[in-house]
């Protein structure tokens, strides 16, 4: 999802919306207030009435536009921490991801050097078994994925988590590598 402008920018927005409907607020109050409440003549009271409905009349209509402003302010609110939950959501869902393709590309990387060292064999005359190079499902490897972190989490070495889960070593590195960047990568945005 693309975020077309930052939570910045809505708050300074409706904080300009708000100052505008301030300034006006004040600006008729202080028409109101224009009067000249010394003189005690009887066209100036009818005139001080009127201007007083006048007035009650104003405020009554802006009372729904700072009512409403107030409201917008706190739909902005609502939907700027869904859009981040939602943000934080992907972005968990991607880096799971982009450790799944790391390990992909680890597990070819290591088959075609392991294939490659069989075609010098064969061409030593010896036989190739291609049987020999299991390729775990891609159900399992987030399974894996999380078991290494896990074992990682309770002081396992490298060495003692690729043995016990039978993968390589630079496998077992690469995902505990990732997923140091992936959370400092979020530590450094929040």
């Amino acid at each position: 999802m693309i975020q077309l402008f930052s939570t910045e920018f809505w708050i300074i927005i409706l904080f300009i919306v708000n100052f505008i409907l301030v300034v006006f607020l004040f600006l008729v109050v202080k028409r109101i207030n224009c009067i000249n409440p010394l003189s005690v003549q009887p066209h100036h009271t009818e005139n001080h009435d009127a201007e007083s409905d006048q007035a009650g009349h104003i405020i009554k209509m802006l009372e729904p536009l700072v009512k409403d402003a107030a409201k917008t302010a706190r739909s902005f609110e609502v939907q700027i921490r869904e859009k981040k939950r939602i943000i934080k959501e992907l972005n968990e869902a991607l880096d799971a991801r982009i450790i799944n393709i790391n390990l992909l590309l680890s597990r070819a990387d290591e088959m075609q050097k392991k294939l490659e060292a069989e075609q010098r064999m064969t061409n030593r005359q010896m036989s190739v078994n291609p049987d020999s190079f299991p390729v775990a499902p891609p159900d399992t490897m987030l399974d894996q994925q999380n078991r290494i972190i896990e074992m990682f989490n309770m002081n396992f070495d490298v060495e003692s988590i690729a043995d016990k889960l039978s993968i390589p070593e630079g496998e077992v590195r690469l995902v505990i590598d990732l997923k140091k960047k992936f959370m400092a990568m979020e530590a450094e945005g929040r």
